[in-house]
């Protein structure tokens, strides 16, 4: 009985002080600045190189590439930036 009673006042000692969460702290993006705009990892190149492999042409392709002239453009592109007169993508 009495090797419990320090147990119950550390147990309700514990509950007094405000948890402290190291993660939230320790993180930058929880602070709520926004993220620099100039991202250019997480961007997709407008215009891409022609593959020499059919094969490879093919697959990216299938993956939503379009071909345009001699290169390809990522999914989503709607013009081409190096048309001089503002050619659209089909």
């Amino acid at each position: 009985m009495k090797s419990l009673l320090p147990l119950i006042l550390l147990l309700g000692s514990g509950c007094e002080s405000e948890p402290q969460n190291s993660a939230t702290s320790a993180t930058p993006a929880a602070s709520g600045a926004p993220l620099p705009k100039d991202n250019r990892r997480s961007q997709r190149p407008a215009v891409v190189p022609m593959p020499t492999d059919q094969a490879e042409l093919d697959r990216m392709i299938l993956a939503g590439y379009t071909p345009h002239a001699d290169h390809l453009h990522a999914p989503g592109v709607k013009s081409c930036p190096l048309a001089q007169g503002g050619d659209a993508v089909m």
